[in-house]
């Protein structure tokens, strides 16, 4: 029991609470693709999205294979897996968040197929539908089974039409001091933003992580890892990004405030930070740590074979002694960028690079390095702290060949909040001129712009993992 729930029984204060369940089912790519069992490649996909049903979603998730390198003589290999989840659903284009897989049920696409990343929304911030969790919420209205009062001429437990919702019609609810117009609303959430609040406990969750290789058959070509035995490394990592602090101050003259913050981390350039590797190796391939000689003008930052003259540019080698933050497959570009622009919020704040190295279609100051790191490189890399908090980092072994002990994981995720996460009340009709409140709530939390993410680097074998787990929530 937490201090906060021996106070309340101390006090005799009854705070209703609810559990919300995490996704316990994923989908996953076409099983018979070789693509999936390993290759890195974009052709591990999930086919024909326009025509999922809920028996598409499958009681496990499978990792992907992000880099397969040959390592020796005899095409020995070594290849890298990942398996992620991010608590919440799908929020939209995050920079601090992994690219997905988003939750499609029916025809939502033209598309036929997309991308599988090995990355999985897991839900359990908020469930619409849970009619409980909408009973605790100060601002909802009570579901029809749940109300005492209801509207003349509507029969206990039915419901109203989208129309007569949309027109302004709602139902009369009891037990709550709501406001019933969206501009008492407002000013009830400007004076007190934490009046449609609840208090988010922790998240629980429970994997069961099992290795998949079939080693025990006759090898086919590229389908399992040559250089190691059957048991193999696996890297866990519980992170949440850094939501950056926002100064404010104001202008004297026209009375506007000006806002000053860093950029949001970006995943793709600013997870890792180590400060063994430079661009002058692995990182970039353009940038050389030793050039040929250094009597030519401008030598020692020169790519070997690169001929330089009095007028030539030079070479990216200039920035080989640069240590900068990298990703699963792409580096920050050593070009510094800083936002100049005084009126920007970024102003003073180095750019990352968003873009992807062959898109010519923006400036290429920001475009991104594919780096070159091996499997080994990225299972042992730092994580960059200034960008993304650690909750958790820990290695252990899988062996898919043998049974017992060592062939199944069970890693338990416990991530605390212990806070308050406001929300912004109910929705207003369609109809704004009404200055009338819908039946439906604003359910994206306000202050909780960092959401946990989980995730598996398996080093020569493919992993399968079972989830279960909740997101603990009480009134205020």
């Amino acid at each position: 029991m937490s201090f906060r729930s021996k106070v309340l029984d101390a006090l005799d204060i009854k705070k209703d609470h609810v559990r919300i369940p995490i996704y316990q089912t994923f989908l996953n790519p076409n099983e018979s693709a070789d693509a999936v069992t390993s290759d890195a490649a974009e052709n591990c996909q999930i086919t024909d999205v326009t025509a999922i049903t809920t028996s598409d979603y499958k009681p496990y998730a499978v990792s992907k294979c992000i880099q397969k390198l040959t390592i020796g003589p005899h095409s020995r290999t070594e290849r890298l897996e990942l398996l992620g989840f991010v608590v919440g659903d799908d929020p939209g284009t995050a920079p601090q968040l992994p690219d997905a897989i988003n939750r499609p049920l029916g025809n939502i696409s033209p598309a036929t197929s997309v991308d599988y990343t090995g990355i999985h929304y897991l839900g359990g911030l908020y469930d619409s539908s849970n009619l409980k969790l909408a009973n605790m919420r100060k601002s909802a209205v009570k579901h029809d089974s749940m109300q005492t009062m209801y509207m003349a001429g509507q029969e206990p437990g039915e419901s109203l039409t989208q129309t007569e919702l949309n027109a302004g019609k709602i139902y009369h609810h009891t037990h709550t001091d709501w406001p019933s117009t969206l501009s008492e609303q407002c000013i009830l959430l400007n004076e007190n933003p934490m009046a449609d609040a609840l208090y988010y406990h922790k998240t629980q969750i429970r994997f069961l992580l099992t290795g998949i290789d079939d080693i025990s058959s006759a090898e086919p070509s590229g389908k399992m890892d040559q250089a190691s035995n059957h048991r193999g490394t696996v890297r866990m990592l519980v992170l949440r990004p850094r939501t950056p602090a926002v100064r404010t101050r104001v202008d004297g003259t026209s009375g506007e405030f000006i806002m000053n913050h860093d950029f949001m981390p970006n995943w793709d350039t600013q997870l890792f930070y180590d400060k063994n590797k430079q661009l002058g190796g692995k990182l970039d391939s353009n940038s050389w740590p030793h050039t040929e000689s250094s009597l030519t003008y401008g030598g020692m930052f020169v790519t070997p074979g690169t001929t330089v003259g009095a007028t030539s540019p030079l070479s990216s080698s200039m920035y080989s002694s640069d240590v900068v933050t990298y990703g699963l497959k792409y580096a920050e570009n050593p070009s510094r960028y800083v936002d100049k622009n005084p009126a920007s919020q970024t102003f003073g704040h180095m750019k990352p690079s968003t873009v992807l190295p062959d898109d010519t279609s923006t400036s290429t100051t920001t475009n991104m390095i594919q780096h070159q790191l091996t499997c080994t490189d990225m299972l042992m890399s730092k994580i960059n702290k200034q960008k993304f908090a650690v909750l958790h980092d820990e290695v252990f072994t899988l062996d898919s060949l043998h049974h017992g002990a060592a062939s199944q994981h069970i890693a338990n995720v416990n991530i605390p909040y212990y806070k308050k996460v406001k929300f912004a009340g109910r929705q207003s009709v369609v109809d704004v001129s009404k200055d009338a409140l819908s039946h439906y709530t604003l359910d994206e939390p306000m202050n909780m712009s960092s959401r946990p993410i989980v995730l598996f680097l398996s080093y020569n074998q493919k992993i399968s993992a079972s989830v279960e787990g909740f997101t603990a929530i009480s009134e205020v």
